[in-house]
């Protein structure tokens, strides 16, 4: 794992997404909005088991929906779903979304955050999810604490160490000019620096010896751990034209990054979700010859290693906010 990776600056372009932040410093919260202006086909996996989410339904297997114009990943618990609504009606101004009989509408999903417990118990609403869409560029976005990172807050396990979490970006570059990027907000119940040897999960692969360290009860377990305010959410993004079911697939292997770089993951307080985009707003890669289902793996694969990137950067991106330390 490279330390802060580099990233090339028309990233955004070669997947054919802009990128908007909203960052609330004083109430310690945000909004990031994810645009495809032709629309992205999307795959969406659900892993965590509190989840806050709008629409996702709309994009399921049997649902008929296939494509997307944003997807919005926002603070507030799920109060901040009411960004969502905002994003699509600053789309919709743009001319951006589906031509119906009605006017145009703009498909949308998304997912939140619980961070109202580290800020001001302020939420993002219309006029944040506006803002985020206002503040969309072809350019890279900043990482750490902005956007929905503004109060990402990580290792809230009874073992774990509590840090800054935060919005990070990752790519990996596969043959063929192949991309496949990640951007992540990283607020886990666990952790992602190993509380007892300092070392990233990821890079050491040494997990805490759980069943030695529960303490004398299960009564002192869950008095020792901060059960609310855990997720971590994902938007992969490949330059390779793939469809829904492909993209769901896509979306479950990023999973496994996640349990890669994060210890304890999944638990019944997280709420994780990966969005899997694949954008028609950029010359898509088509590749006739290749198995779809080698393909399917090939992009899971990088989107692994893109996320493992991602969720290490939005930790050594963050900065320290009050009574919580960063990484640095």
């Amino acid at each position: 794992m490279e330390r802060i990776q580099q990233l090339p600056h028309d990233l955004l372009k070669r997947i054919g997404l802009r990128i908007g932040h909203y960052t609330d410093l004083k109430n310690i919260t945000g909004v990031t909005a994810f645009i495809a202006e032709q629309s992205a086909d999307i795959g969406i996996d659900i892993r965590g088991s509190n989840t806050g989410t709008f629409n996702t339904p709309a994009f399921d297997p049997k649902a008929a929906n296939q494509s997307t114009h944003a997807v919005v990943l926002t603070g507030g618990s799920t109060f901040g779903l009411a960004s969502a609504v905002g994003v699509m009606e600053e789309l919709v101004e743009k001319g951006i979304g589906n031509q119906t009989r009605a006017g145009i509408i703009p498909a949308t999903t998304g997912a939140v955050i619980y961070d109202i417990a580290v800020g001001t118990n302020t939420h993002p609403a219309l006029e944040e999810g506006r803002q985020a869409v206002r503040n969309i560029s072809d350019e890279l976005p900043e990482q750490g604490n902005v956007g929905v990172g503004t109060g990402a807050v990580v290792g809230k396990w009874f073992k774990g160490k509590l840090m800054k979490g935060g919005f990070g970006i990752g790519v990996s570059f596969l043959p063929h000019d192949i991309i496949v990027a990640a951007f992540t907000v990283t607020n886990a119940l666990g952790d992602i620096i190993n509380p007892i040897t300092g070392e990233f999960y990821s890079e050491s692969g040494k997990y805490t010896a759980i069943h030695s360290e529960f303490g004398d009860s299960l009564e002192h377990l869950t008095a020792t751990m901060n059960l609310s305010g855990n997720t971590t959410l994902t938007v992969i993004a490949t330059n390779v034209s793939m469809t829904k079911n492909q993209l769901m697939k896509v979306a479950e292997f990023t999973h496994d990054g996640y349990a890669r770089a994060i210890h304890p993951i999944h638990t019944n307080m997280d709420g994780d979700v990966v969005f899997a985009l694949s954008s028609r707003s950029c010359e898509r890669k088509v590749f006739p010859k290749m198995n779809p289902l080698t393909l399917v793996d090939f992009i899971g694969i990088g989107a692994q290693e893109a996320v493992v990137n991602a969720i290490n950067n939005s930790i050594m991106q963050a900065k320290s906010i009050d009574g919580i330390p960063s990484w640095r």
